[in-house]
């Protein structure tokens, strides 16, 4: 029988029942069966005419009606293999979206090998599909040589630009030429947007240079401003080992003469590392603060009692340079005091044995994460933290949520709220390994922030293998989470607990609508044409008219205030909710909690001597709605809106 998970469940999962769940610890390093995975051979070279392609289906899913398309196949689902990547990109400005995928199969040389494009000009409505824009370049012994794996594209829209004919669409592709193992090799290219029959697009192949080792990235974004970007480390597979060489591979392209391109360099990052589970880069909408996010751990300069944890790179001109090394540090004395309190003392007692000490444990981040820069140019990452140890982490049902890990100061300081208490964080779908594939996007103007995963809330499900798409809204002005909370976006769906390898826009559509914003979030998944076979044709689904209206928030600053106040965690709050107040001074501190009325129905004070206080709150006794806290130093206040359910 088939379950829904609640919108609210995430904040309101009982921690009762975990004393019973036999908790395994597992390795922080992400599986390497990444760059393995498609060293069999191939079908091969074959003519696959495509079956006749689905018809669009509308249907209503927690209220909303939204449109499922069927937009462009692929020969197989290995494209979309274990890391999220940038695969679909949507742009307000042009009312255009794309999707980058590998193609059907075809009479030059592996179809499987070569990449295409779908395209919409008219908000997802109509859709051209299957433009294809890299060919490999000749047969090879065992793959074609250069043959194109895991795509990543965008739309390379020139700045002011309003007009779809005066895009392009930009790709950027992993190669196999047997250097490096089997890798060794990068592709990218362009072509006009709307000119899809015939298309004519540009290609650059790169082959192995002494320093550049490359295998298969993960990271590739575009700036408003029509700069496209791409960061990989540099690993050396060739002894087998995969040796990190202490480099990043960074790319920057811009259009020139109606062609992409680059300028490639290495650029020195922290060595030695044991590993790196993901990697991403992001820009905030003025195209000059930007951040390279690595996950991984630090041996050169370590984190008491973190594991794996975002480590970022600064820039706030554009690229040109880029800053020391961020360490976002989880646990220790120093650590999160939302996070280090998070589990309850039934699930650390269970974990971690009777005496252990919060300041004490360890906290790891991975496999996969995302990162989305606001329009002030704050850093907002998202992924799985789970509790861990010097030898692994515990990535279970009760130990494990999906965060929101955020900074309003540039990198200086870092929040974390609890969006999600995940169920599984990997399965098998017909043998391929898919993980939670952590999302987060924002509207053009970086104002609304959006976090998707994927996750299986199915009865008797005992891994992720039947996953649905969920989301969560963020107000990055007013530090506040859309009133609905998580939101299953395929529930009760014809693609009920089969979206599979679901993927988001970088950027979401958006428009005014009287007091809210009217927010329209892409999303596509995969279909298995034969349920259990990875290698067989795929088709994919474009999800239209998934609307998350953002009301406009409240966060009032009365007085200076030489203290700050977070957004209450979890939100919205079941039973009990955090609140950290951090002060430059001890002092008094006065925590007062108003319904909308004006009512007071909270009301405490603490002596701080400290420079922080967490304030837990028990909402258990409120009704659910919209409530107000504020708190009050001497002459100076901070208001902000929370949810209770």
């Amino acid at each position: 029988m088939k379950k829904l998970l609640l919108t609210v469940l995430a904040f309101a999962i009982g921690l009762s029942s975990f004393s019973q769940t036999k908790h395994v610890v597992r390795s922080t390093k992400a599986p390497s069966t990444e760059l393995l995975m498609e060293r069999a051979p191939q079908q091969s070279a074959r003519t696959i005419m495509a079956k006749e392609k689905p018809v669009a289906k509308t249907e209503t899913i927690n209220g909303i009606s939204a449109t499922y398309i069927p937009i462009g196949q692929a020969g197989n689902a290995y494209g979309f293999y274990i890391n999220p990547r940038t695969y679909l990109w949507a742009d307000d400005n042009l009312n255009s979206v794309v999707f980058t995928h590998r193609m059907i199969g075809g009479t030059e040389v592996d179809g499987n090998s070569r990449v295409s494009y779908d395209v919409s000009t008219d908000g997802g409505s109509t859709w051209e599909t299957n433009t294809q824009v890299y060919t490999p370049l000749g047969p090879g012994p065992q793959y074609p040589e250069a043959a194109g794996r895991y795509p990543q594209g965008g739309i390379i829209n020139p700045e002011g630009n309003t007009d779809p004919a005066n895009a392009h669409y930009a790709y950027f592709i992993a190669t196999i030429i047997n250097t490096n193992d089997i890798w060794g090799g990068y592709a990218y290219g362009s072509n006009a947007l709307t000119e899809t029959d015939p298309s004519n697009p540009s290609q650059v192949n790169l082959g192995f240079e002494p320093g550049y080792y490359r295998t298969v990235p993960d990271a590739f974004t575009i700036t408003q401003q029509a700069v496209a970007w791409y960061v990989e480390p540099s690993v050396d597979l060739s002894s087998g080992s995969g040796e990190y060489t202490g480099d990043l591979i960074l790319g920057r392209g811009e259009m020139d003469g109606g062609e992409v391109v680059y300028e490639e360099e290495l650029m020195g990052f922290l060595a030695p590392l044991d590993g790196m589970n993901d990697s991403k880069i992001a820009f905030a909408p003025d195209g000059q603060t930007g951040y390279i996010l690595i996950m991984s751990d630090s041996e050169s300069d370590p984190q008491p009692y973190t594991s794996y944890h975002p480590i970022l790179l600064k820039t706030t001109d554009g690229g040109d340079s880029w800053g020391d090394p961020i360490h976002v540090q989880l646990g220790g004395e120093d650590g999160n005091e939302t996070l280090k309190n998070y589990w309850s003392d039934e699930v650390m007692e269970e974990v971690y044995g009777a005496g252990y000490n919060r300041d004490e444990i360890y906290y790891n981040m991975g496999f996969q994460c995302d990162i989305i820069v606001d329009g002030k140019g704050n850093p907002h990452v998202t992924g799985i933290i789970a509790l861990g140890t010097e030898e692994g982490w515990y990535p279970g049902e009760g130990t494990m949520a999906t965060w929101h890990v955020y900074s309003d100061d540039g990198g200086d300081t870092w929040v974390m709220d609890p969006l999600y208490n995940n169920i599984f964080l990997d399965g098998l779908p017909a043998g391929l390994v898919m993980y939670n594939r952590p999302y987060a996007a924002s509207t053009m103007d970086g104002h609304y922030l959006f976090f998707s995963w994927i996750d299986t809330d199915l009865d008797g499900a005992e891994e992720n293998t039947n996953p649905n798409i969920f989301v969560t809204g963020y107000d990055s002005e007013d530090h506040t989470y859309n009133e609905g909370g998580v939101q299953n976006v395929t529930a009760l769906s014809l693609y009920w607990f089969s979206a599979f390898y679901g993927s988001q826009s970088q950027y979401v559509f958006a428009e005014e609508d009287g007091d809210i914003w009217d927010c329209e979030i892409p999303f596509v998944f995969t279909e298995y044409t034969v349920p259990g076979d990875p290698a067989a044709e795929m088709n994919f689904y474009y999800i239209k008219d998934y609307h998350m209206p953002m009301p406009v928030g409240i966060d009032r600053h009365e007085g200076l205030a030489d203290f700050v106040v977070s957004q209450n965690s979890p939100n919205p709050a079941v039973n009990r909710t955090s609140i950290l107040v951090t002060t430059e001074a001890a002092g008094v501190i006065n925590l007062s909690v108003n319904n909308i009325l004006g009512q007071v129905v909270h009301q405490e004070s603490v002596n701080n001597s400290a420079l922080a206080h967490t304030f837990n709150v028990n909402v258990s006794n409120l009704e659910s709605g919209i409530y107000f806290y504020t708190v009050e130093i001497g002459e100076s206040s901070i208001t902000k809106k929370m949810l209770v359910k």
